[in-house]
């Protein structure tokens, strides 16, 4: 602003000196005039300084006034570097809250499976169908997230909980434990915490609205160290797991399970390959032979986008004492029933539990704001039915979900499924449900 009046103010100073000049130049008689006149010049060039001087000063102080609204206190929110985040005060922390609530209203029409379809959990042996009535919000989750720039890149934290964890009652208060979910930081492809295991095939777990969703698919959070790092076109990762020996008597965990996996994701399509490996060890003392043996299983992955509106996903998992790995086919401590990992056969010597698994499911997006998914899947073991005559020799479910979003944060869904579960006796039974639920993400 001040270089503006400047350029104003030149050609009267140059017009000023050429008629003061002139007047120099002029006869005798003229002097009085000339001095009068230099003195009105003299004046009106002091008062044109004095508003320049005025100009650049409110100038200097309106520049300092801008820069001062801009500067953000120490004490003030701002927004952070990822989507719904904020900046914590004095840090260069980024911080995101979310999660939801939700509603489940439930009916099962022959037995009563609790607040999931838990297949293993039916009574094979019980013909009688016998209704029931359930409502909980126990799947209700928060999660908190942070992000950190630093020289090896962004480090990043998740933790995150339900309230599907153990104890509680339906009488008073409708108490519910809350339990941990995800709890890892991440930088530079090094992962260290609580999440999924690597043995796990994402691109073909489909969406239900029971918090199970369908058997035969890999479903386990747990404690490990991970390594991702991209390879050709996709990204290879290596961990080490906690091991959690079940489903024979006496199990003791002596070394991490092993477990790799290999993700690519294209243009409409995704495919994933994993391997895990594990030491099985029990102290139980009718292992008078090998007390030890080593177990492994195998999954392959994918989905493809058929249409801009039609998904199919389907996934196969096979192992040799997979057990847990291997959804539902964990088997209890003393390894009488479910599927399992390994057993104690007559010479005394642990063995290992062939089993495998499998799921498809198809997505359908109606329209923006409506979408459905039809999914099944299966599980079978081995497990020798002279020794154990009641435990799981195959469990199937199968979904027909549909969700509709009400408005941008909330979703109400409904779902019929059904599972069933067959026993080594080929005894078998089943039981169908319908599900509402409504669910509020923030």
């Amino acid at each position: 602003m001040g270089t503006h009046h400047r350029k104003k103010i030149f050609p009267l100073w140059g017009g000023a000196l050429g008629l003061s000049g002139a007047l120099l130049l002029a006869p005798p008689a003229l002097a009085q005039d000339r001095d009068a006149t230099l003195e009105a010049l003299r004046t009106q060039m002091e008062a044109m300084q004095r508003q320049i001087e005025r100009l650049e000063s409110e100038q200097q102080r309106a520049t300092a006034e801008a820069r001062e609204r801009e500067r953000v206190p120490d004490n003030v929110v701002t927004g952070g570097d990822t989507p719904g985040s904020f900046m914590i005060p004095g840090t260069n922390t980024s911080f995101q809250i979310g999660g939801y609530a939700k509603f489940d209203a439930i009916y099962d029409l022959d037995q009563d499976l609790g607040d999931s379809l838990f297949a293993d959990g039916i009574d094979a042996t019980d013909d009688d169908s016998d209704t029931s009535f359930r409502a909980h919000a126990r799947q209700s989750r928060l999660y908190i997230k942070s992000s950190t720039p630093t020289l090896l890149g962004d480090a990043t934290t998740h933790i995150e909980g339900d309230f599907f964890g153990v104890g509680g009652n339906e009488v008073f208060t409708n108490a519910r434990s809350f339990r941990l979910r995800h709890a890892y930081g991440e930088v530079a492809g090094l992962l260290a915490g609580q999440t999924w295991t690597n043995f796990m095939h994402f691109a073909a777990y489909p969406t239900t609205v029971d918090f199970d969703g369908p058997v035969g698919v890999s479903f386990i959070r747990q404690a490990q160290l991970r390594y991702t790092l991209p390879a050709g076109p996709g990204d290879l990762s290596v961990a080490l797991e906690n091991p959690e020996g079940t489903g024979f008597a006496g199990s003791r965990d002596t070394a991490p399970d092993a477990a790799a996996r290999y993700h690519w994701d294209g243009e409409g399509a995704a495919v994933e390959t994993a391997a895990v490996v594990r030491r099985l060890k029990t102290d139980d003392a009718a292992a008078s032979g090998d007390d030890s043996t080593i177990g492994y299983g195998v999954l392959l992955a994918g989905n493809i986008d058929v249409t801009d509106s039609t998904r199919l996903m389907a996934g196969a998992i096979y192992g040799d004492g997979i057990g847990r790995y291997l959804y539902t086919a964990n088997g209890v401590d003393d390894g009488s029933d479910s599927i399992g990992a390994a057993f104690i056969d007559g010479d005394g010597e642990l063995e290992t539990i062939e089993a495998y698994g499998f799921n498809a499911a198809v997505a359908q997006q109606w329209t923006p704001k409506f979408s459905s998914g039809l999914s099944y899947g299966q599980v079978r073991g081995d497990r020798p039915r002279d020794l154990f005559p009641d435990s799981t020799r195959k469990l199937e479910s199968i979904h027909f979900s549909h969700f509709y979003q009400l408005t941008d944060p909330v979703t109400l869904m409904f779902e019929v499924s059904h599972a069933r579960k067959e026993i080594k006796s080929r005894d078998e039974e089943g039981n169908t449900r319908l599900q509402f639920a409504a669910q509020y993400n923030f």
